[in-house]
């Protein structure tokens, strides 16, 4: 009988546990239909056994809710053999959102073979080789800061004449409950110049931001912020200019109370109003929509769909001359809060795959209100990025365009054009090394490529030069002051016979196994070596380049004047920037010894009270160069 009740209690506890997990499924299904996801996903996650169904219902529901993270996670709890073409075209595109192209590329093929719509898989396949090509074209983009920038938030920015016009912050206007203020900032002479306030009349009392011209410059439209039952929304309204003043007229017909509707731009026939809204039957948060002028009044509304609009924001619409739309959103996954994203019309009226166009356009950070001009060749918008979400910039996007730099080399004593050159062209602070060449049929001249953003900024060169019977040659380069088409020298070296040093590197043969290369004088005072001592203490490195077994010893000695302390310390100096020098020509420290002796070593007998001329005590200056013979 205890046997019988307690398989009965048993069955009761399991049907109980069923029905319990059945509720879960229920109420989740119910969110779904609702478009509640962060309620189904709890609820779902309440299920214990979940089934390879259910990982798909909550996988699509943080799919949709934008957290790919979560959403990839979950689709990897669905066995390879149960996924379907759906789950597949997810993860591709979560998989794009993290620019895995490979990753994206191989999960549509596998899509394909699980019976995914053809076109729609070679549609993707299309859009990621064209993105592929626009990311590596936007590695030769410089990003810059405009002069003109806002004090906080700017609401986004359009073209005004000749430029720009975007919402500021007013201490004085702040007093009259006005936090933002519409400005201008003229483009004149490739800057953008300090702001001036803008349609000062325009709603004194109103947050205004956001706006855009007519072609014909009569009509202004703009969002302006307000406060409903505790409730901030945003309507489009227009204003009209009369009597040199803008006034305000109206808010649009499609604007209502039960919504906001902001960001308004438009196209550049003036007849169509792209613009965002929260309107009832969208898919989420703000939407992108569409409305024609018609007849003297703006028809309703069209959604731009699913392939643009996702559960969360989408917002500054924005028609480029290529007619790509460009928008900002948080919902298409990508770097930051807001990234910017663009697509395209097909020529059935459908819209292309949506990409992420990458650095330097997007951060880790929001990025929005994209703006091109017919006659500028750049680009403008808006990113927090700097200031870490605190406060808007206003950036540039440009083409960082390359000048080229010819140079031609000749013999020093002869005039005759040197070929069959080693040259190295770098950066002097950097290891970036640039190609050159040689240019046929061009009297000898070599060419390599510099930014002209680098030009603008003087960015140093160093050509290096050698041939064999040539003394090696080092020159740096500034684009910003020299010319784009250079001469250089290359002195022979001239040989005595039987001998094989340099002419001019005097050896002299010691017992104890050190050879004399050169001296070097220097003034006490000096900061930096002569252009002179630079010049021994070059040969002196490649000497070591040619014969790096060699090593080398440098005695540094000073003249006898004033006390012997400070002597010394003026020869510890020296000896120091000696050593620093052929160190950063790239001489190895263990291969140079250096020794500091002050006065030990007078030469002429110009001791400290000796009556010797400058000459004399220069005499006693001294960097004596050695090579040490192993």
């Amino acid at each position: 009988m205890i046997s019988k009740l307690r398989l009965l209690f048993l069955f009761l506890l399991i049907q109980s546990s069923l029905l319990a997990q059945d509720k879960y499924l229920k109420k989740g299904d119910r969110a779904i239909n609702k478009g509640d996801y962060v309620e189904a996903i709890l609820q779902y996650k309440k299920v214990q056994n979940k089934t390879a169904k259910l990982n798909r219902k909550i996988a699509e529901s943080y799919f949709t809710l934008g957290d790919y993270k979560m959403a990839e996670s979950f689709y990897d709890l669905i066995p390879e053999g149960e996924r379907e073409s759906e789950d597949l075209l997810s993860l591709a595109k979560i998989h794009l959102a993290k620019d895995n192209f490979e990753a994206a590329i191989l999960i549509y093929e596998r899509a394909k073979e699980s019976g995914a719509d053809l076109n729609e898989v070679e549609r993707n396949l299309k859009a990621i080789d064209e993105l592929i090509a626009f990311r590596n074209a936007s590695k030769e983009l410089q990003l810059i800061k405009i002069n003109a920038q806002p004090k906080g938030k700017c609401l986004g920015i359009s073209s005004f004449a000749n430029g720009i016009v975007y919402s500021n912050t007013s201490k004085g206007m702040l007093k009259k409950g006005n936090a933002h203020q519409l400005v201008v900032s003229a483009y004149e002479n490739a800057v953008y110049e300090s702001a001036k306030a803008f349609a000062k009349s325009l709603e004194a009392k109103t947050n205004i931001g956001a706006a855009c011209l007519s072609p014909d410059g009569l009509r202004l439209y703009y969002t302006r912020w307000f406060t409903r039952k505790g409730k901030q929304q945003m309507e489009i309204a227009v204003a009209e200019i009369k009597d040199g003043k803008w006034q305000a007229k109206e808010s649009l017909g499609f604007c209502s109370r039960k919504y906001s509707c902001c960001y308004p731009f438009l196209s550049s026939d003036g007849r169509k109003m792209y613009f965002a809204s929260d309107m009832k039957g969208g898919f989420g948060g703000m939407d992108l929509y569409v409305s024609e002028f018609d007849n003297g009044n703006w028809t309703t509304p069209k959604n731009l769909g699913s392939t643009i609009n996702t559960f969360q924001n989408e917002i500054y619409p924005r028609i480029v001359k290529n007619d790509q739309l460009w928008f900002s959103s948080d919902g298409h996954g990508g770097y930051g809060a807001l990234d910017l994203f663009f697509t395209e019309k097909y020529p059935n009226g459908t819209w292309a795959p949506v990409k992420n166009p990458g650095m330097p356009y997007n951060s880790e950070f929001s990025d929005y209100s994209i703006l091109d001009f017919k006659d500028r060749e750049h680009l403008l918008f808006v990113s927090d990025r700097a200031d870490r979400g605190l406060r808007d910039q206003i950036y540039k996007l440009e083409m960082n365009t390359k000048d080229d730099v010819e140079f031609r080399v000749k013999d020093s004593q002869s005039g005759k054009v040197i070929d069959d050159l080693n040259v190295q062209v770098r950066k002097v602070f950097g290891d970036t090394e640039f190609p050159v060449e040689f240019l046929l049929n061009q009297a000898g001249y070599y060419q390599f490529s510099i930014l002209k953003d680098e030009k603008r900024s003087g960015v140093l060169f160093e050509i290096v030069l050698s041939k064999e019977n040539y003394q090696d040659k080092l020159i740096e380069y500034n684009p910003s002051q020299e010319k784009e088409k250079i001469e250089i020298e290359m002195k022979p070296i001239v040989r005595k016979s039987g001998f094989s040093f340099v002419e001019d590197l005097l050896p002299i043969a010691y017992p104890n196994k050190k050879i004399s290369f050169q001296n070097i004088y220097y003034q006490k005072n000096e900061a930096e070596f002569s252009e002179k001592a630079k010049g021994i203490l070059d040969r002196l490195y490649r000497f070591w380049k040619a014969f790096p077994e060699v090593k080398i010893k440098i005695n540094v000695h000073s003249d006898a004047i004033g006390d012997e302390q400070s002597n010394m310390e003026v020869s510890v100096e020296q000896a120091k920037k000696a050593k620093r020098y052929l160190a950063e020509k790239g001489l190895e420290s263990s291969v140079v010894e250096v020794d500091a002796w002050g006065e030990q070593f007078i030469l002429n007998a110009c001791f400290d009270l000796a009556d010797c001329s400058e000459e004399e005590h220069q005499e006693n200056r001294r960097l004596e160069l050695l090579i040490v013979l192993e």
